[in-house]
């Protein structure tokens, strides 16, 4: 159910009776904690993958144009090779960005690049897509990968 967040193993609750999120520090080992403050009852405490969840739950779904689809370069022994999965609709989100849907889910069913990724075009162009990516646009498939490739391998190169 579009709205619906599941805090725990027995507990939904509709996205609406979530009044705010606030960072609540990090615990003894470092991790990131959140609190949720529900309408009228109280808080709970979130875990930093909670949070990633709950922000990324979509509130509304709009179908997508066919052609559509979401890309995921990687790397096999520095070669580059390109996932592809049609995108079958637009989630709103919680967190207010606009993310992905894949026949896998929201950001092809994992955190895609936390929210943000490209997607293809169907008159051949690439646009990012994400609250984290400043607005981009390749005019081909290929102009991406080389930017991609050229990304990995600066990448590679801070690591040397």
């Amino acid at each position: 159910m579009i709205g619906m967040f599941d805090l725990d193993w027995r507990t939904s609750l509709p996205l609406s009776r979530i009044n705010k999120i606030l960072s609540d520090g990090t615990n003894k080992h470092g991790v990131e904690k959140y609190r949720l403050f529900l309408d009228g009852e109280g808080s709970c405490e979130l875990s930093g993958f909670a949070y990633s969840r709950v922000i990324s739950t979509p509130l509304q779904l709009v179908p997508a144009n066919p052609g559509i689809e979401a890309l995921q370069v990687g790397f096999d022994e520095g070669d580059p090779f390109v996932n592809r999965a049609p995108v079958i609709a637009w989630a709103r989100c919680f967190d207010g960005s606009i993310r992905v849907v894949t026949p896998a889910g929201v950001d092809d069913g994992h955190m895609w690049k936390e929210g943000q990724g490209y997607v293809l075009m169907p008159d051949g162009s690439v646009h990012s897509v994400g609250a984290y990516l400043d607005v981009c646009r390749f005019d081909s498939l290929q102009e991406y990968i080389d930017y991609e490739v050229d990304q990995q391998r600066q990448r590679q190169e801070e690591k040397a």
